[in-house]
């Protein structure tokens, strides 16, 4: 059943005054003397309608103004199924380490062979998931923003290719380190930045939030309340692929304490229900890393790591791309949303066509007063 409101409900009470002003319009009305009618002449008396009906009509378009200015409304529910929309971060190491060959006979680096990997997954997913890119070595880079354009995408990761020697390869491939804790807290800030105005965070709560990142493993995550509100994390995956040792921090900045602690973000992404894959060449993930991604009893898995051998193929990445396209397969999800219908354009319709029909009976000979 609709459910019933009003949206002034107080103009409800201007019906009060009604009675009244049919009162005075009675009163002010001319009035002119005349014999009284016999009673063999009372049949020719106007009947109760011709009497009243200017009245009646009044009232009739003084209640329709009311309720049009009350203006009540119903609401009503509707319910689509619809196919759920991924946001997945591609994020990719392309260190001096990535520029080595993958043998003595190819010129094909072991970063062209991770870039064909990212190329497939992206064929694989969906036009209506959105795809952002996401570069690093000692430093992190936004290769792309979240986008559904595959066409940039590719151009995006032809850029990175080695045969291009571009500007940001270059610079990327001079930085020895693996600086994977960036990448991915520059992959979250991308989320965050797509978020509703309403839910989006201030500068000052992102730098608060990059505080807590900072501290050592099992640091008391401050998570503001919009992200918890926000949905932020559903339909959400970060991609890992490196060569690099997965450690919580980068070394060289283990004592300054400049870099958020991946540990601390993968907390931070269980706690808003983000998902997170690594895909790691040699298979070196630091310890605190691999426990931080372990199940907790009774919570759904945070993601999944992939080692991979140092001798791979394309084959074999391309095997685990379609692996985590399954595991972030779309789903069938039903959406209720309630619509309120007003009803003011029905009583101001109503006052109008009633106005109408009072001034043609006025015309009509039989109606007329004098």
């Amino acid at each position: 059943m609709p459910n019933l409101e009003l949206e002034y409900p107080l103009a409800l009470l201007v019906l009060l005054l009604l009675p009244l002003i049919l009162r005075l319009r009675q009163r002010t009305r001319s009035r002119m003397p005349f014999p009284s009618v016999g009673i063999h002449l009372r049949g020719l008396q106007p009947s109760w309608w011709k009497r009243y009906y200017d009245s009646l009509i009044f009232s009739a378009v003084f209640v329709c103004l009311i309720m049009a200015l009350a203006n009540p409304g119903y609401s009503r529910r509707s319910v689509e199924q619809y196919i759920e929309s991924k946001w997945i971060i591609l994020t990719l190491d392309l260190s001096g380490s990535m520029r080595r060959q993958i043998d003595r006979f190819s010129r094909l680096t072991v970063g062209d062979i991770a870039l064909d990997g990212l190329e497939s997954f992206v064929d694989l997913r969906r036009e209506g998931d959105y795809i952002g890119l996401v570069a690093f070595s000692s430093f992190a880079r936004l290769l792309a923003p979240l986008t559904s354009d595959r066409a940039l995408l590719k151009r995006k990761l032809d850029l990175v290719r080695s045969q291009n020697q571009s500007r940001i390869y270059r610079e990327l491939g001079a930085g020895g380190g693996t600086n994977a804790s960036e990448a991915v807290w520059l992959a979250l800030s991308v989320f965050f930045s797509m978020l509703p105005e309403e839910k989006r965070l201030s500068t000052g709560e992102i730098d608060g939030l990059r505080q807590f990142l900072l501290g050592e493993p099992g640091t008391l995550l401050d998570i503001p309340l919009k992200l918890r509100r926000g949905g932020l994390g559903t339909g959400m995956a970060v991609i890992l692929f490196t060569d690099g040792r997965i450690e919580p921090r980068l070394r060289a900045h283990v004592r300054r304490g400049q870099l958020p602690n991946l540990v601390n973000i993968i907390t931070l992404m269980k706690a808003l229900n983000l998902r997170f894959y690594i895909i790691a060449i040699g298979g070196q993930v630091d310890e605190a890393v691999a426990e931080a991604m372990s199940p907790i009893a009774g919570q759904p898995p945070v993601g999944r790591i992939f080692p991979l051998a140092k001798g791979f193929d394309r084959e074999q990445i391309q095997q685990i791309y379609r692996e985590i396209d399954a595991l972030e397969a779309n789903r069938y999800l039903v959406r209720a949303t309630v619509r309120s219908r007003w009803t003011r354009p029905w009583f101001v319709t109503a006052a109008l066509g009633l106005i109408l029909v009072g001034m043609g009976l006025r015309t009509l000979p039989g109606y007329r007063k004098y």
